[in-house]
């Protein structure tokens, strides 16, 4: 019986090793069989869009500015400014980085004017009413911008395909005109009086930004960061007072 049950082991082992050899033989066969091309795609491992150490690309910034300080020579609110830049990044390892960019970025505010009559409600009779009440002046600060900042990133996703990223530094601003708009929606004629003369020219911020990396099918990078700067430097050269210019907002890039 104990011979009988050995017997049968020594053929099940024998079976096992010669279907094993056989499918290796059969494997080896198959890949001497694959065509170069064949080989390298058999072999080629995708690489992650976040395992690239350098990126470029351009980026659209949503902001709105105000300026800020003491003993001011108006009253002055937030506005819309816009601009865009060439940006690049460059990170060494996967968590911390370099960043610079160059672009045309509006920055100023928005000034509050003393209602001097009240609207055309308060005096119906008086048609030619000044309309210079509120909020219809703005101040333009048309800005060549130049940052420089040292970027963060998680080293993995927090979720698939989206890393937190952030970026912190300084800003070097030309201001490359300043001028007062002042708008008249009524008659489609808005005064503009060129005041760069009584704004400094060159400006040096600091910048923060936060947000979120996004892996956009693997192409590129889909960048949207929280951005705030601030002026160090007293814009006024013939006006009284001590502003700074604040700008905050929002930031979309592309980085390729």
């Amino acid at each position: 019986m104990k011979l009988k049950f050995l017997l049968t082991m020594k053929k099940i082992f024998f079976v096992t090793a010669l279907l094993f050899g056989c499918s290796t033989a059969l494997l080896a066969q198959k890949q001497n069989e694959l065509t170069p091309g064949e080989k390298i795609l058999s072999e080629f491992k995708p690489a992650k869009v976040f395992d690239k150490k350098f990126r470029w690309g351009i980026s659209w910034n949503q902001y709105w500015g105000i300026v800020r300080g003491d003993s001011l020579p108006e009253t002055y609110f937030a506005k819309p400014c816009v601009g865009f830049n060439l940006r690049s990044e460059y990170y060494p390892v996967s968590f911390l980085g370099m960043g610079a960019g160059f672009g045309i970025q509006q920055r100023g505010s928005g000034i509050k004017n003393p209602d001097l009559y009240g609207g055309s409600f308060t005096h119906p009779w008086e048609p030619n009413y000044d309309p210079d009440s509120t909020y219809r002046e703005r101040l333009r600060i048309t800005t060549l911008e130049m940052p420089v900042t040292v970027l963060f990133r998680t080293p993995n996703d927090v979720i698939k395909g989206i890393r937190i990223s952030g970026a912190a530094g300084v800003v070097f601003i030309r201001n490359n005109h300043v001028k007062k708009f002042f708008l008249r929606p009524e008659d489609g004629f808005h005064t503009i009086v060129d005041v760069s003369d009584d704004y400094i020219k060159n400006d040096l911020g600091f910048q923060g930004s936060i947000g979120t990396d996004i892996d956009a099918a693997g192409s590129c990078i889909f960048q949207v960061h929280v951005v705030y700067s601030v002026g160090t430097k007293n814009i006024y050269k013939a006006e009284s007072g001590d502003g700074r210019v604040h700008t905050y907002g929002f930031r979309v890039s592309w980085l390729f």
